[in-house]
């Protein structure tokens, strides 16, 4: 397996498998359109040239980058995919001399694994102030934000009783 920048002629395999699991409300759906424009933000795994999943690191500050689109083909999971696919997202953001990497995740345990740190939107104004607001899943939202200092230290993890995802915590509602 091997973990490499997209190219346009992954777009279609990648738009395939995000909408399938944005058909099962557990990701955003993504079009050709923004697909195409944020190509270099993607890796891609292969296999002996068959598509196993994608991921994207994109940048919203110099400081600060959300690995994001993270989705993984059915019978290539728990194969070590996904881990790769994070791995190659955190040394690109290594290389760009970025400090932090979130992901927003209904699976936590996973970029647990991966050495993130469970901790509050909050924490992330970078996020919860330009995107969340006009995200599709803004009043339902139930994602967990992930985070990793790039540095080795531990970020402040989520203290009891503090609210995660944008419904909880600027709208102060259960995600309906």
């Amino acid at each position: 397996m091997i973990v490499r920048p997209a190219q346009e002629s992954d777009i279609g395999p990648m738009r395939s498998l995000i909408d399938r699991y944005a058909s099962e409300d557990r990701m955003l759906e993504r079009s050709d359109a923004f697909l195409r424009a944020n190509l270099s933000d993607f890796l891609v795994a292969e296999d002996e040239g068959a598509f196993l999943g994608c991921g994207a690191l994109a940048s919203l500050t110099p400081d600060l980058a959300e690995l994001r689109s993270l989705a993984v083909a059915p019978d290539a999971g728990g194969k070590g995919v996904g881990t790769a696919i994070v791995a190659a997202c955190v040394e690109r953001a290594r290389e760009r001399g970025l400090r932090r990497v979130f992901a927003l995740t209904l699976v936590p345990d996973f970029f647990t694994k991966c050495g993130f740190t469970l901790t509050s939107l909050g924490r992330l104004p970078e996020k919860s102030a330009s995107e969340c607001p006009v995200c599709p899943k803004r009043f339902r939202c139930d994602e967990h934000a992930m985070l990793l200092h790039l540095d080795g230290s531990t970020p402040p993890g989520l203290a009891p009783g503090e609210p995660v995802g944008y419904t909880r915590l600027f709208l102060h509602t259960e995600p309906s």
